[in-house]
């Protein structure tokens, strides 16, 4: 082609805004941020927070967002770091070495927006930050009502681009000390205000509500819960409603040692397993779409995927089976989800859509996800909490 003639294609598309953003918003984020540097115009129009939610809604499938990558951190380690699992392309995600604090915990990803907590030496909780971790932008949080010592306090991020560029934290306080009496503060950023205590509820010991475990999902925040019913949360009418747990299957006795909390598409799921001397069940369950119920989707033999990846060795020490529920996350056909698992030291899934075992991610030829510690004789003793990572220029 033409030099003169690339050059001339180049600079009307420059001279054009409109057809610059139409080509700009089908760009990947981390692109966008290199294109910062070309020129002020492409500077002023790719940090324009109105062409960031374009971009954002971009990338939108059928209401939907899909995320780039999974984040696992290792549960009861506290540390910056994490193991990445690409889903799109590989992407070189920072750590969160760029909040200054001594150390740095994830509560939840929404997203592509990241609530964390800041401790300090002594691993006390010294601040909330919300964060974009592809732009690095991050934001202290303020409370009116500042946390109660020894009283139970729990934030988590409500955000969905693709109905409102805005969010909303949801704060859980308990009023006294083991009174299972709690009140709800919510800040919105639209309004940048926070409403104290719009509803105040008391949850029974045996109800084990796990406040810490929040999933937002088709515009509802919902808490995990270890007993027969929870809640969650309508946000947009600010209204809390119970809704019922998955109960075990008849003739199932034993301890239920891990859950799995997550959505995918729209769908709640919850996925179990249970104490056993060799145990590699995994008990997927779906929630209902009016709420009523929850039903078993599939009960899993993960040491099905042996059969198709001999190289793994899972069940080898009693107890301990070598795999870890991740995550749920979208197929490539719209109709289910993939359960994402990681079985010693690598990724795989299992696709509802084709009844299969498959490898997501192998790190390599004798490498392995998943870092052993002093607090664990073996690898198979680690588990994994997931966080979803979206790209996205949004800022806030």
């Amino acid at each position: 082609m033409n030099p003169k003639l690339m050059i001339s294609s180049a600079e009307k598309i420059g001279n054009n805004q409109d057809l610059l953003a139409q080509i700009l918003l089908r760009l990947p984020a981390k692109s966008l941020i290199k294109f910062k540097c070309v020129s002020k115009q492409w500077l002023s129009l790719i940090s324009n927070p109105q062409f960031c939610l374009s971009h954002t809604r971009h990338q939108g499938d059928e209401g939907f967002l899909h995320p780039t990558a999974l984040l696992l951190k290792v549960q009861y380690i506290v540390s910056p770091e994490f193991d990445v699992v690409p889903l799109k392309h590989f992407s070189q995600v920072p750590f969160f070495d760029y909040i200054s604090t001594s150390g740095l915990n994830i509560l939840q990803s929404c997203n592509g927006l990241f609530v964390c907590e800041a401790l300090d030496d002594d691993l006390n909780v010294s601040g909330y930050f919300i964060c974009n971790p592809t732009t690095k932008q991050f934001k202290k949080l303020s409370f009116l009502q500042n946390p109660i010592k020894d009283c139970e306090f729990y934030v988590s991020l409500a955000f969905d681009p693709l109905q409102s560029p805005h969010y909303k934290i949801i704060v859980v306080r308990e009023v006294l000390e083991n009174s299972f009496i709690f009140e709800l503060d919510i800040y919105a950023s639209e309004s940048d205000s926070w409403k104290i205590a719009t509803t105040i509820f008391e949850t029974k010991e045996e109800a084990c509500m796990a406040f810490e475990d929040a999933v937002f999902c088709n515009g509802k925040l919902h808490w995990n819960s270890y007993g027969n019913q929870s809640l969650y949360l309508d946000v947009e009418k600010e209204c809390l409603q119970m809704m019922p747990m998955p109960t075990k299957l008849r003739g199932n006795h034993r301890l239920e040692i891990y859950r799995y909390f997550g959505e995918s598409g729209g769908r709640l799921h919850l996925a179990v397993t249970y104490h056993a001397f060799i145990d590699l069940d995994l008990y997927v369950h779906q929630m209902a779409s009016d709420y009523s119920h929850w039903f078993l989707k599939h009960r899993l033999n993960v040491g099905d995927a042996m059969k198709v990846f001999p190289e793994l060795n899972l069940g080898c020490h009693p107890f301990k089976s070598g795999f870890s529920g991740v995550s749920f996350v979208g197929s490539e056909r719209k109709e289910e989800a993939k359960v994402v698992i990681w079985t010693d030291g690598k990724i795989i899934c299992y696709d509802f859509n084709d009844g299969a075992w498959k490898m997501m991610h192998d790190p390599g030829p004798g490498l392995k996800i998943g870092t052993p510690f002093e607090d664990f004789n073996h690898l198979h003793e680690q588990r994994f909490i997931p966080y979803k990572y979206f790209e996205s220029v949004y800022v806030f």
